[in-house]
């Protein structure tokens, strides 16, 4: 168009060139300072068991009235029509082991006010998501063996005998009463009294399970049972042993000394 207006000497299709020239570097400026001074305060996201999404909160300000402002994580992305002095966002990723999972990097972008030009800058959080191990499912039932009152290994079966039953397949011969089998009137067994501590102890090292992942899924099965009946229970971990409680804060240490197992469990820097 300018060549053509300079070419014909034509004054006002050199005027709407110009015009044209001149909006174009409005929209860019302007669509510069719709993101220029935007600062990511905080950075937050909640722990959750592997395999469930994880949810980041982001808190954003500015020292003045900011438009159509959108931040992307993971190809995602949450846009806001408006934005003030200050606004949040809540983006979603995935959890895919446990441990401290590194946040992605964060793109703020912004198209205002004619979505002719995108103006967008980058942001690598420092913080950390926490990803508790898999819970086991369905549950399996809390082991007999107990804490405080109660014996530190596993039982298999009572120690004080207090009636006989029928024999059944699959008993141990060693259970059966010869005295009374002995009479005709068929083979019995003895059968246990089970003791059991007045609270639960989940140990580590007294589930019948080779895999180290398989123990600490059962382990995380047992404390999220536990504080869901508000029963007081005790972890024990090579190298960790929590105190015998239940509470918000004891069922955090718990999960977050599973997560960590194995892996040195050093804080993430706030």
């Amino acid at each position: 168009m300018m060549l053509a207006g300079l070419n014909f000497n034509n004054n006002m299709s050199l005027m709407l060139v110009f015009l044209l020239f001149g909006m174009a570097q409005v929209v860019l400026y302007k669509t510069f300072l719709n993101l220029k001074d935007v600062v990511i305060d905080q950075v937050h996201a909640s722990p959750v068991f592997v395999g469930e999404q994880y949810h980041v909160r982001l808190q954003l300000t500015a020292s003045s009235r900011r438009y159509q402002i959108q931040v992307a994580m993971n190809e995602s992305q949450d846009t806001a029509n408006i934005m003030t002095k200050a606004g949040q966002w809540q983006l979603a990723g995935e959890s895919k082991r446990r441990g401290y999972q590194k946040l992605p990097r964060l793109k703020l972008l912004t198209r205002y006010p004619l979505g002719l030009v995108t103006v967008w800058a980058y942001c690598q959080p420092q913080s950390a998501v926490l990803i508790y191990p898999r819970p086991e499912q369905p549950c399996p039932p809390f082991p007999t063996h107990g804490g405080l009152d109660g014996p530190d290994v596993t039982v298999f079966q009572g120690d004080e005998m207090d009636d006989l039953r029928p024999y059944q397949s699959g008993d141990p011969i060693r259970d059966i009463a010869w005295k009374k089998s002995a009479q005709g009137q068929g083979v019995f067994v003895k059968k246990y009294h089970l003791k059991q501590g007045k609270e639960l102890l989940f140990n580590y090292s007294q589930i019948p399970l080779t895999d180290v992942e398989a123990r600490l899924s059962r382990l995380t099965a047992w404390v999220v049972a536990a504080d869901k009946q508000a029963l007081n229970y005790q972890l024990k971990l090579p190298n960790y042993s929590s105190r015998m409680g239940h509470g918000e804060r004891h069922y955090h240490d718990c999960l977050t000394a599973l997560a960590l197992f194995g892996q040195g469990g050093e804080p993430w820097p706030e």
